[in-house]
């Protein structure tokens, strides 16, 4: 039997756990975060196995969705100030945490030495700020590209793990590739490894990143999908459908003809685009640049025409609303989705938090709404 035809795990909140080291639990988690932190996480009872889900259905059927997980990105170039009024708000029940070598807007500082607390995952080293206002549920990211070696890729995992990750999510990175031979895949096998030996908690679902607009044109769509799926992925989360909606929405028809979405929990990306200068920077982030002809090249060239033109022809408060409808009408395309089990905002700058946080009640009725 296929390891991905396995049941997929679900969603869990890790009930009561500090998302910090345990050495930091005394000193930074509120009392209310670690009712339960005397208790062994990994035989501690079990939260409700499938996101925003209230009801557990006898006989192990499918629980009926009442909410979706609304993830919001912990971003590593905006100041927390312009960030935490946004997470505070109750429509986001999960955070997810790059893997970068910056943080707080200071791009210029060198990259951390392996082994050091600034090189640890973010979740390890939160402020008490963060841990009193970010959500519960927390999605580590770990780069392939940031792994030199086999150690420090299973030391990565390891920390996000033990600093109470609910997700970790695996991408192969866009560092030049001599520093690393790793790739996302090789990190899921890892992970899977080690969490057979005891090394990551039972309950951390491991994740991968799947780029629609792109596979979505390719002669099989769903090849790297099932490769990952294959290498352990229980959750997948997209890069944005904005940059060519049409290709991607011909990879999400392809992956549920193959039920490959009965496989994992799929987590569509929404980006906040502030104006054409961040469509241009997502279509390079998806590789849609520099293509030669096709759907994808095609369709993300009129979007960029579009953006441009709406630029362009609207005064600076309408061209805010219109661009805040696009992330609204985004949202709400995801949450209609019954097969969607939830969405990742990803605002990337102060500008975009900004817009996140005027659409934010929005949101958080479209997610109640399922």
């Amino acid at each position: 039997q296929s390891p991905r035809r396995a049941k997929p795990r679900p969603f869990r909140t890790r009930a009561g756990r500090c998302p910090r080291p345990p050495r930091a639990y005394r000193e930074r988690c509120p009392p209310s975060r670690c009712a339960a932190r005397t208790s062994d996480p990994r035989t501690r009872d079990r939260a409700h196995p499938s996101v925003g889900t209230d009801d557990v259905l006898a006989n192990d059927q499918v629980p009926t969705p009442k909410a979706a997980r609304v993830f919001l990105e912990r971003s590593p170039y905006v100041s927390w100030r312009a960030q935490r009024q946004v997470f505070a708000h109750p429509a986001f029940n999960g955070v997810i945490h790059p893997d970068l070598p910056v943080w707080a807007g200071e791009p210029g500082i060198p990259e951390p030495a392996v082994g050091s607390d600034a090189a640890a995952p973010r979740i390890s080293r939160l402020a008490k700020t963060e841990i009193d206002i970010l959500p519960d549920f927390h999605v580590q990211t770990i780069a392939a590209s940031r792994c030199r070696s086999a150690a420090e890729a299973r030391q990565r995992i390891a920390a996000a793990s033990d600093a109470g990750a609910s997700a970790i999510l695996m991408v192969t990175g866009d560092a030049p590739g001599e520093l690393s031979s790793w790739d996302s895949t090789k990190l899921l096998r890892e992970a899977v490894a080690m969490r057979k030996r005891g090394e990551v908690h039972e309950d951390v679902t491991l994740a991968c990143v799947a780029n629609p607009s792109l596979e979505g044109a390719a002669r099989d769509p769903t090849a790297r999908l099932r490769a990952k799926l294959d290498a352990g992925a229980e959750m997948v989360v997209t890069q944005p459908a904005a940059c060519a909606p049409a290709v991607h929405r011909a990879w999400w028809d392809a992956v549920k003809s193959e039920s490959l979405h009965r496989d994992c929990d799929v987590v569509f990306g929404v980006a906040y685009l502030a104006n054409r200068r961040s469509v241009r920077f997502w279509q390079r982030l998806c590789g849609l640049t520099g293509l030669n002809g096709g759907d994808a090249a095609g369709e993300a060239e009129e979007i960029a025409r579009l953006w441009e033109e709406m630029e362009r022809g609207m005064d600076a408060r309408a061209f805010e609303e219109w661009r805040d409808e696009r992330l609204d009408l985004a949202v709400a395309a995801v949450l209609a989705d019954v097969d969607a089990r939830g969405v990742h905002l990803m605002p990337v700058t102060e500008e975009g938090y900004a817009g996140v946080g005027r659409v934010a009640d929005a949101i958080g009725a479209l997610a109640r709404g399922r």
